[in-house]
């Protein structure tokens, strides 16, 4: 029998653990100031650099009607062709995450580069949008909190679908975890730069590797 997971402990009210690495940083103003570093072809810098651009706004009903209408073509895209379109983040593979609305209780999907290391996979939790100087803070993105309320969750690797359990890795695993990330995707600092908490790092156990319950 498998173990039953626990729901993460609820951190969207308080920062979580070390911040000493956030620094204060000013708006990106400008598309010109905007250049994430991507080691891709042009199609995805263009696509990331869009969305940094949005990210660094105000979160508004246009901004997020975009973000939706790019995020339902990565996945037709990923799903269509099983991976082998939108199946890379630059120097990063990507899965599609399958949750359980937290509110609505129905699927919702989202494309995540991940990294993967003794079989389990883990992806970071990128803000929706950065802190905005004298207006909204970064908030953490639908799937993170989705995975916080009902941690048993599917991810889609090509055609493959796999049982996986979430949870939140801390202290040094989550270091190792986010130096495997920047170290291939180094704008992702410009979100942790911007926000004013740290950004979480999840784990993703295929159910077949748990530990059998006592």
């Amino acid at each position: 029998m498998q173990t039953t997971p626990k729901p993460m402990a609820d951190t969207t009210a308080e920062p979580m653990g070390d911040t000493s690495v956030i620094r204060e940083t000013n708006a990106l103003t400008s598309w010109s100031t905007t250049r994430p570093e991507l080691n891709a072809g042009p199609l995805m810098r263009a696509f990331v650099r869009f969305n940094v651009y949005l990210y660094s706004k105000p979160p508004s009903g246009i901004q997020k009607r975009i973000n939706k209408f790019f995020l339902n073509v990565n996945i037709v895209a990923y799903q269509r062709s099983q991976g082998r379109l939108m199946g890379r983040f630059g120097d990063l593979d990507a899965l599609l995450l399958h949750t359980q609305g937290r509110k609505s209780g129905k699927e919702r999907i989202v494309p995540l580069g991940y990294q993967f290391e003794n079989g389990i996979f883990y992806a970071v939790a990128v803000p929706g949008h950065f802190d905005v100087p004298g207006g909204p803070k970064a908030i953490h993105p639908a799937w993170y909190l989705n995975v916080k309320a009902t941690p048993e969750v599917k991810i889609n690797i090509g055609r493959e679908v796999i049982d996986v359990v979430a949870d939140e890795v801390t202290g040094a695993e989550r270091d190792r975890i986010w130096k495997m990330y920047t170290d291939v995707y180094p704008f992702i600092w410009e979100f942790q730069n911007r926000a004013s908490r740290l950004i979480p790092v999840v784990r993703f156990t295929p159910k077949d590797m748990l530990p059998p319950k006592m």
